[in-house]
């Protein structure tokens, strides 16, 4: 028993010698590297972060690369940071990820609720808890503080290529993303807009648009909307997205593209990674 003791003490003891050797060889795992830039916003008087990932051929060219700008950077940065590793070069453009956080010292829900809404709600049964739904409304200063400092900044710092930026949003950040549409479409040459709260005000984007329509028959976006098929079950997501659909088609604007898709079997929390890679697709194909 004792040597049987010893001799097993000997085979734990190599094994976990090799495993250190071999480790010591692999260089460590860590989320590739992006710069951070600290901006504070004019507009609303708050303080946001600039998460930044560079393609991988940046420091190597003196090319001039497409601009993706995403919101709720706790889960949208990382995802297209690795869907864009995986097809950037292979099935779509390589692009510069830009993503924007929630505002410092704010809760999540009270700065995506403040930032990505346009009209002030605050009995919406729908909408986040009660402090963020007093918060709301407030998405004109936002995408003032993209249109005035965001996006100067980064073509400042930069070599991005100003004849294509997208925007990419989903639930409340679709619908921040529909109100850029409707009301400065100007700022975003491509939109992929993922389950967007039309819901929200009593359906207020419908009359947004019609204002629009009132204004222009001209809007020169290319736009990619998704919906998952499972996303009735406590919203209409799926009827409103078809409703949005039909009354866009019906306009007829000059210099618009639109791609409406319903991603069978996904609901929710589970069709960002489905609708980006999708979307990326429809706006940066490798081959046109």
């Amino acid at each position: 028993m004792f040597i049987r003791k010893i001799f097993l003490l000997l085979v734990l003891g190599f094994v976990g010698f090799m495993s250190s050797s071999y480790a010591n060889q692999l260089p460590p795992f860590g989320y590739p590297a992006y710069e951070t830039v600290n901006i504070h916003a004019n507009s609303n008087n708050k303080d946001y972060e600039l998460y930044v990932q560079l393609p991988k051929p940046y420091n190597d060219t003196k090319s001039s690369y497409p601009l993706i700008i995403v919101n709720d950077t706790n889960f949208a940065f990382p995802v297209t940071n690795g869907a864009m590793a995986l097809m950037g070069g292979a099935v779509v453009k390589e692009a510069i990820v830009v993503g924007i956080s929630y505002s410092k010292g704010d809760d999540r829900a009270i700065s995506r609720t403040r930032d990505y809404t346009p009209t002030f709600s605050p009995i919406d049964k729908n909408g986040n808890s009660s402090p963020a739904r007093m918060a709301s409304g407030h998405a004109k200063e936002y995408v003032d503080f993209i249109e005035s400092q965001v996006i100067p900044l980064l073509q400042k710092r930069y070599r991005i290529d100003s004849s294509k930026r997208i925007f990419v949003g989903h639930s409340y950040g679709g619908l921040l993303g529909t109100y850029i549409l409707f009301k400065k479409p100007h700022l975003f040459t491509d939109y992929i807009i993922g389950s967007p709260s039309l819901w929200y005000d009593n359906r207020i984007m419908f009359a947004l648009e019609k204002e629009f329509f009132k204004t222009s028959s001209r809007l020169p976006a290319n736009v990619a909307m998704f919906v998952g098929s499972l996303e009735n079950d406590y919203y209409p997501m799926v009827t409103d997205l078809l409703a949005m659909e039909k009354q866009l088609r019906s306009r007829n604007y000059e210099g618009f593209k639109l791609r409406v898709e319903v991603l069978q079997d996904e609901n929710h929390h589970s069709v960002f990674p489905s609708l980006l890679s999708r979307g990326l697709m429809a706006t940066l194909p490798l081959k046109n």
